[in-house]
């Protein structure tokens, strides 16, 4: 009995790990409150991709480095120039824009005039 270190008794921690109702997940390993990166907009470039999902064109452009706030503006002019629906998908890099449709081209019109800088 030598070797053994043993100890009996209760051991109290105040830091309770308990689940986000955002997430579903345990708050150390919550994804809603970490803060992404953000850069300006010449300092990272844009992709843009054309899939099909459920039989459906989607255009998933990416990754966004920039306020929230600020995406969901640029979202909400985007949605109504190119005249289709879509959401905004948070990743662990940052932000993606999911377009309902083809509009590849259009797309990258409308961000090359605010500004932001494309893969070739």
């Amino acid at each position: 009995m030598d070797g053994l270190n043993f100890q009996i008794g209760a051991k109290f921690n105040d830091n309770i790990d308990v689940v986000c109702k955002k997430c579903k997940e345990l708050q150390s390993k919550c994804k809603c409150n970490k803060k992404t990166l953000i850069k300006e907009k010449n300092e990272y470039f844009l992709w843009i991709n054309e899939e099909k999902r459920g039989g459906k064109d989607v255009t998933i452009c990416g990754v966004f480095y920039i306020e929230k706030k600020e995406l969901e503006e640029l979202f909400k002019k985007c949605k109504t120039t190119l005249a289709s629906g879509g959401k905004i998908r948070e990743e662990k890099e940052g932000f993606l824009l999911e377009i309902q449709g083809k509009h590849k081209d259009k797309l990258k019109e409308f961000l090359k005039a605010q500004k932001f800088i494309f893969k070739k």
